[in-house]
């Protein structure tokens, strides 16, 4: 796992940060975008491709294995992001919202997710409903464990 890890970090990563800012950028826009944050306790700027969903201003990102991963903590709390998808750059209001109470836009974000990604639903072992699309209960259960990043375009962004 380890070794997997080096190669994404080090190898993949930075060939996919250099595709997404290159005009070759549609093989790959409609699903990533490249997420820009500070770190809280070094202040160092992070560039990572992210997988995500868009509704309306606000894009959906899931942490892949976010047990072993520790960049969506520095958004706890809220933190000013950049959003390098489709080539533009938008200014964004970052929050990790998994587990919130008020859960029908969380809901509706991770429904949007896992039907634009099924293999995302399939790994949580989240059932589909009778048409296909993911079974909306079993979604809202599982927004209370799953770790989502909420990113917010500025207005006049």
């Amino acid at each position: 796992m380890k070794s997997s890890f080096w190669l994404m970090n080090h190898l993949i990563n930075p060939m996919l940060r250099v595709l997404l800012r290159s005009p070759l950028h549609g093989l790959l826009s409609d699903s990533l975008l490249l997420l820009t944050y500070r770190g809280k306790k070094s202040g160092k700027q992070y560039t990572l491709p992210v997988q995500y969903v868009r509704i309306g201003q606000t894009f959906y990102i899931l942490p892949g294995l976010p047990e072993r991963k520790t960049w969506w903590r520095n958004l706890a709390g809220g933190a000013p992001v950049d959003l390098w998808v489709r080539s533009e750059k938008l200014a964004a209001q970052a929050q990790v919202v998994s587990g919130r109470q008020d859960e029908s836009d969380l809901v509706d974000g991770l429904l949007a997710y896992f039907t634009r990604f099924p293999a995302a639903a399939q790994a949580r072992g989240l059932r589909r409903a009778p048409d296909g699309s993911p079974d909306r209960d079993e979604v809202r259960s599982a927004a209370q464990q799953i770790i989502v990043v909420q990113a917010t375009v500025k207005p006049n962004a």
